[in-house]
């Protein structure tokens, strides 16, 4: 079995996270859903579960609308995150399979992924699970298909849904990146979880 390290794309990797919540933002007021839901708090989700939320009967379109946005705003504004590609090289250069596991469609992640100028050794998207994170069920599929260790591999993201996913899946060692989306410091810090501020902090700890 591999060692891995399995990557959260969006807020993880990419500055997308953010240009999320404007796409959805940007699609509601386009159809005229208001709503008192704090977007930043649903971030990390499936889109679908995220529109399910925010425009009951109408999520359907309000999901495609949010896509459509959501590609032209990544053309422009998606940026990789200190440290995203060099720790990716480092991990290939210590042996890792390296992957990334997506709340976002294939679509959504293929163009953030060919904007940032990243690749992985095998991606997982929404269009390939039932069950979005905190389930699961995107992690152990990236376990199965990479022949992965659990305990050998360490999985890294930014938000809570993404720590509850590795720590189901039994990963030896879960990192969270810092940012704008709102995570309970100390729930996280009591499961083990490790929080730090950047991408390079954790590629720091892989060369010693």
């Amino acid at each position: 079995m591999n060692k891995g390290i399995i990557f959260d794309l969006d807020g993880t990797l990419a500055n997308t996270a953010f240009i999320h919540k404007e796409a959805w933002e940007i699609a509601l007021s386009k159809l005229g859903i208001s709503t008192d839901i704090q977007i930043e708090t649903l971030l990390g989700r499936k889109t679908a579960e995220i529109a399910k939320i925010l425009a009951k009967d109408k999520w359907k379109e309000l999901m495609s609308v949010k896509n459509n946005v959501y590609l032209d705003l990544v053309k422009r504004k998606a940026k990789g995150t200190s440290c995203s590609k060099e720790i990716i090289q480092k991990a290939k250069e210590l042996g890792y399979r390296t992957a990334i596991v997506t709340s976002s469609n294939t679509i959504s992640a293929k163009e953030v992924l060919n904007t940032i100028g990243i690749s992985v050794d095998l991606v997982i998207t929404s269009d390939d699970v039932i069950n979005g994170k905190p389930d699961p069920e995107g992690i152990l599929l990236a376990i199965s298909k990479l022949d992965l260790n659990p305990r050998l591999s360490i999985g890294i993201g930014d938000t809570e849904v993404d720590a509850i996913a590795f720590k189901k899946a039994r990963l030896g060692k879960i990192y969270l990146v810092r940012s704008e989306v709102p995570i309970n410091v100390e729930k996280l810090t009591s499961l083990g979880i490790k929080i730090v501020s950047s991408l390079c902090e954790i590629m720091n700890e892989l060369n010693s």
